[in-house]
């Protein structure tokens, strides 16, 4: 269960230059969770880790495992003068992006009181921006997902988790966005960056259930499945963002969002955002796996010129975030 934020109070500094403590109390930490440091493996995730990295090695998806329609949407959205009959085309072909336009139309999320069974029609009701985030939703959901294997399914909940973080993240760091907190290519692309910054872990995860799947491991505690997971995930994500030739832009979010030290400005802009919005998703989801969240935070939120009382209501955003996603991908 998400841990809750301190309630909102007048001592949540609104100025951006407040010192890491207001960030620590705006986080509901210690001043010392800045300082933490990834802890050394254990020797079963170590050799976890080992394990994923050379199947991977061996057996590394198919650069046509990437769903291109995704991209071609949001290439398409780009143009302020996007035709709406256009777009609904795109949509149409694809049978499971159709039905999910149309329910998340039709759905209590939107207030809906006419009943839409139009794609064209709901693409209007929705609006384009939207439209295209849960097309990029659903078409990557797949990279998040357990296929028919029993070794896969016995993993659901897992699955379930990755996808949750990566859309609901996506979705919170394109609003965030969206309010002009840093000079980023584009909201929709935002949406993606946040979609894809944690793919390595849902191919790991499939590695890893390959693995059990084939006899060479027995199957690990949830606990120690999200500690290897994040030991390896980045290296990963960033190989299939090459292999699928993604732009730069999202490989470069893949790629640092856990790093140590990342530069503010304009070229860093998008992954601070996304990094930003991550870490605050993992402090409350899963606090012990990823123990620099908190420093990744603070540098972050420094980066954007964000303030403490903004650094606190990334909760309340987050969880407007996963309703949405909750509410076009229903448990």
């Amino acid at each position: 269960m998400s841990a809750k934020p301190p309630p909102a109070s007048a001592d949540l500094s609104t100025s951006p230059e407040a010192p890491d403590a207001a960030f620590a109390a705006a986080l509901a930490v210690e001043p010392a969770a800045f300082a933490a440091a990834e802890p050394e493996p254990s020797a079963e995730e170590a050799r976890l880790a080992e394990a994923v990295r050379n199947h991977f090695a061996a057996a590394r998806p198919d650069p046509a495992s990437f769903p291109s329609i995704a991209m071609q949407i949001l290439e398409l959205v780009r143009y302020p003068d996007v035709d709406l009959n256009e777009l609904a085309k795109y949509i149409r072909v694809d049978g499971a992006l159709a039905g999910g336009v149309l329910a998340l139309a039709n759905s209590a999320y939107y207030r809906a009181v006419r009943k839409i069974d139009t794609v064209k029609d709901a693409v209007s009701r929705l609006g384009i921006a939207e439209v295209a985030r849960l097309t990029a939703a659903i078409s990557m959901k797949a990279l998040y997902s357990a296929d028919a294997a029993s070794a896969h399914a016995k993993f659901e909940p897992v699955w379930t988790a990755l996808f949750l973080h990566a859309a609901t993240v996506g979705r919170c760091a394109s609003d965030l966005a969206r309010q002009k907190v840093a000079p980023v290519p584009g909201v929709e692309q935002v949406f993606v960056a946040g979609l894809l910054h944690d793919v390595g872990k849902g191919v790991a995860m499939r590695t890893l259930a390959e693995l059990v799947q084939f006899g060479k491991l027995a199957p690990p505690e949830p606990s120690v499945i999200a500690r290897v997971l994040h030991r390896v995930h980045v290296e990963i994500g960033v190989e299939m963002h090459q292999a699928w030739s993604l732009p730069d832009t999202l490989t470069q979010a893949a790629a640092l969002h856990h790093a140590a030290e990342l530069e503010p400005g304009e070229a860093n802009a998008l992954v601070h955002v996304v990094r930003l919005v991550s870490a605050r998703d993992l402090l409350r989801r899963e606090p012990g796996t990823h123990p620099r969240a908190a420093a990744e935070i603070l540098q972050s939120a420094r980066a954007l010129g964000l303030s403490p009382a903004r650094v606190h209501a990334l909760a309340a955003d987050l969880d407007g975030a996963e309703a949405w996603v909750k509410t076009v991908f229903p448990q």
